[in-house]
């Protein structure tokens, strides 16, 4: 049997696989902007399904309702934190997959603000995930999955965005 931590860096790298397969889509497949918004859309969707019914249920079963507060509250505030400092620092647009998408030219750094947001979205999820082996011993399914599905539009828009931008294969994969 592999040890625990083996078995959570695996589901980590399968959750965050996703973030490559949707930027190969999202490079490689010319894809309109309506049909991404509803991918995106849908992503986010099913992060916040598996974050209200297996997550947050749990956290408030466990921890209590002042701990997942606090751990719900403190995510968000350091999110919208680090938000709001990337738009300070020309990043503004980051998000965007269209023509208002940072050229490569223009001084905000769209690539590092992308990376930046996949590291705070990534943390969460690595914990989630390792947590939930440590507990019980056995990955949660529903966590994996989540994660896996909500990663491919991440992955789908940035690279999209990116690329039409004028960015490097090497820069949008590296990234």
């Amino acid at each position: 049997m592999f040890p625990v931590w083996l078995q959570a860096g695996f589901w980590g790298l399968v959750g965050g696989s996703a973030l490559l397969l949707g930027a190969a889509v999202g490079y490689f497949v010319s894809i309109p902007q309506r049909a991404i918004a509803t991918i995106m859309a849908f992503g986010a969707g099913v992060l916040i399904s598996a974050l209200s019914f297996e997550l947050m249920d749990e956290a408030y079963k466990l921890g209590g309702f002042d701990s997942t507060a606090i751990g719900f509250l403190g995510g968000a505030a350091v999110y919208t934190a680090a938000n709001w400092f990337l738009n300070q620092q020309g990043a503004k647009h980051r998000k965007r997959s269209g023509a208002l998408h940072p050229a490569k030219t223009e001084s905000g750094d769209g690539g590092l603000a992308i990376a930046l947001g996949a590291l705070l979205d990534g943390i969460p999820e690595s914990i989630v995930i390792g947590v939930s082996m440590i507990s019980g011993g056995a990955v949660s399914w529903v966590t994996v999955a989540a994660i896996f599905l909500s990663n491919i539009p991440e992955g789908l828009s940035s690279a999209a965005g990116m690329k039409k931008a004028g960015r490097s294969i090497g820069y949008i994969f590296g990234v």
